[in-house]
């Protein structure tokens, strides 16, 4: 006679970054943690008035919380907040990146993968965008960092194409090849090439090698910024084979005028799907 095995119940740390909503009631959660990669779980009750978790289990939280493991979706009770980031949620623009932010955390994770590196690079990132006043350059640490942590480092310095190490020069970037390809040294028939100035190539480099303060410390050119987004998106986008969702909420937010970005996240001005996502 076989018994059944007692269900793991376990307490956690993890950053809230996606939600969705169960029958009447009931409110589903995805979460990054540090130990357990992806966790999924069912938030029973928690649209409720008064409901004890409700309130803990929303989008961009740190939060600490009861997991009871299932064979389908965890138990999620006992929350409580850790860091609510209320900065994000009281402007647009940032909610918006922070959502692009764990969105790209969400991807490059799994479920029962302990990352606690990753881990530890959103919650730096969320408390970042809290705070600064470039967000742009936090965004290509962001982006940056994570492709480092998952082995997908960038090659800056030899051609991918040669092996060839670069002169300081004008070049270009292949996502398919994972780094810079000398600008004289065009692969036949790739037509996914980017351009890669001298500046930004310093820049990428630089981002490699610095802090998250630093790199929020830099405002690059216009033209500059623009290659770096063009360069680090492509690369994210190959390694995931497939963009990110909240790519378009982030570029359509940024591209209103400035005195339309500080509506918090809740208002009507912020798509639902941005709030509450399927």
């Amino acid at each position: 006679m076989t018994s059944k095995r007692r269900p793991v119940t376990y307490t956690t740390d993890g950053v809230v970054v996606r939600t969705s909503n169960l029958g009447e009631a009931d409110r589903i959660i995805t979460l990054v943690t540090p130990v357990h990669g992806i966790v999924r779980g069912v938030a029973k009750a928690a649209r409720k008035p008064g409901s004890k978790v409700g309130g803990h289990l929303d989008l961009l939280k740190h939060v600490s919380v009861s997991i009871r493991e299932t064979r389908t979706l965890h138990g999620l009770s006992q929350a409580s907040t850790l860091n609510g980031f209320r900065g994000l949620r009281d402007d647009l623009d940032r909610f918006s990146r922070a959502s692009y932010v764990s969105e790209m955390a969400e991807r490059f994770s799994v479920e029962n993968g302990a990352n606690q590196p990753l881990f530890r690079l959103l919650l730096d990132a969320l408390a970042a965008l809290e705070e600064t006043k470039n967000p742009e350059m936090v965004i290509h640490f962001f982006e940056m960092r994570l492709l480092q942590l998952s082995g997908f480092s960038p090659e800056l310095s030899r051609c991918v194409e040669t092996g060839v190490e670069l002169e300081p020069a004008n070049h270009l970037y292949s996502s398919d090849r994972g780094g810079l390809v000398n600008n004289e040294a065009r692969p036949v028939g790739e037509s996914a090439l980017l351009p890669a100035s001298l500046n930004t190539i310093k820049l990428l480099r630089f981002l490699s090698r610095t802090d998250i303060s630093q790199a929020g410390a830099m405002k690059p050119a216009e033209d500059e910024n623009r290659q770096l987004s063009r360069i680090l998106r492509a690369q994210i986008h190959h390694v995931l084979d497939r963009g990110l969702r909240s790519e378009a909420f982030m570029d359509e937010v940024r591209s209103r005028p400035s005195h339309a970005r500080g509506v918090k996240a809740g208002d009507n001005s912020a798509p639902s799907s941005t709030v509450s996502t399927d």
